[in-house]
């Protein structure tokens, strides 16, 4: 009974090790910590080896030997305990290394405390968009600190598929995937999973998303073209991005449209009005709508309004592109203006000359 009571308690210090250390990485080695505890735990006890043997091996940390053999059991209490250790023979060769990181797991400000990356709301850290389905998506996330201190590793994945990810070299601050076996006709049963790994120092925070690629993706502006049509009509156009998928039948795209007093920019809240059929700028107010449609004919108003346009998935509750907008007025208030602005400068002009005209001899 005491021998099977032993290899029981070998058995779960073993299993306690393997839950609470992880290899990240070749080399590197997270330990997780509670450092609300204070009483020894056997998971912050870590074995590293060298994979060389023989009396003359000894260990080194931060150029200070701190032990002899080919195997070297360390204690992880607080972040001074992590760090690089390496490994030499009598000549003092570099045999091995590992890095060891800490991964708090709970403190005074509750569990799993994050400090690399900004809050962007109620603990999330990263946003992902997608400009069509083409299986190329972006994520992004703000860095508490200088980008020069911080390694960012990066992995996205989904059952039998491949998706490579490239961090950006300079900032850091956002990583290009591409899921290499993405078919845009096919209707996604997966969410893909994306995970962010960052190390500033010793300390090691991991960080998650997950999302269906119809839920992050996100239209290019659109853009906007005016007709004057004559009778103080005007016809207004806009098109689908280029970067959109296509045929657009089967990837089909809804428009929200504006017009507001030119005061306002296109974030101004308008309430929606269906009784607007044959979408006329009303003199008072500003109108708003949401349509299939790519054009339509406005009447000309008194005064300059702001028309503004954006686009989403039609079938997926997924964001809306940025606003695209241009400013209309009345053609014939247009060209009474350019008249004036003319009249002005030929008047400057013409009392320019006669008053070099009284200077001269």
């Amino acid at each position: 009974m005491d021998l099977l009571w032993s290899l029981l308690s070998i058995t779960c210090l073993f299993l306690q090790l393997e839950g609470c250390t992880r290899v990240i990485k070749p080399n590197t080695v997270v330990v997780d910590v509670d450092m609300t505890l204070n009483t020894p735990s056997p998971c912050r006890n870590v074995m590293l080896q060298c994979g060389e043997h023989g009396p003359s091996v000894y260990w080194q940390k931060e150029k200070q030997k701190i032990g002899k053999g080919s195997e070297l059991t360390i204690h992880v209490d607080e972040f001074l305990d992590a760090g690089n250790f390496t490994c030499h023979n009598d000549n003092g060769d570099i045999l091995n290394h590992t890095l060891v990181l800490i991964q708090v797991t709970k403190n005074n400000r509750g569990e799993y405390p994050k400090q690399i990356l900004q809050e962007i709301s109620d603990q999330i850290y990263i946003k992902c968009e997608t400009k069509n389905y083409s299986g190329v998506f972006e994520c992004s996330w703000n860095l508490n600190m200088n980008p020069n201190s911080v390694q960012i590793l990066v992995e996205a994945h989904r059952s039998n598929s491949s998706i490579s990810c490239t961090v950006h070299d300079q900032d850091k601050s956002r990583a290009v995937c591409h899921e290499l076996t993405y078919c845009p006709f096919q209707e996604e049963l997966e969410k893909v999973g994306f995970n962010l790994y960052a190390i500033d120092g010793s300390r090691f925070e991991n960080y998650s998303s997950e999302f269906f690629l119809a839920d992050i993706v996100k239209p290019e502006k659109v853009q906007i073209h005016k007709k004057d049509e004559g009778d103080k009509k005007v016809v207004v156009s806009w098109e689908y991005p280029q970067s959109w998928d296509h045929p657009h039948s089967y990837f089909p795209l809804t428009f929200e449209v504006k017009a507001l007093k030119n005061k306002h920019n296109c974030n101004h809240e308008v309430r929606s009005d269906p009784r607007t059929p044959n979408h006329k700028v009303p003199h008072k107010g500003s109108y708003h709508f949401f349509t299939e449609e790519t054009s339509l004919q406005l009447n000309h108003s008194t005064k300059k309004y702001v028309f503004c346009v954006r686009a989403k998935d039609m079938y997926c509750n997924s964001p809306w592109s940025e606003w695209s907008a241009i400013v209309l007025r009345d053609p014939g208030q247009q060209c009474w203006l350019k008249d004036y602005y003319y009249s002005l400068c030929f008047l400057k002009h013409r009392y320019s000359l006669c008053h070099m005209w009284h200077l001269g001899p």
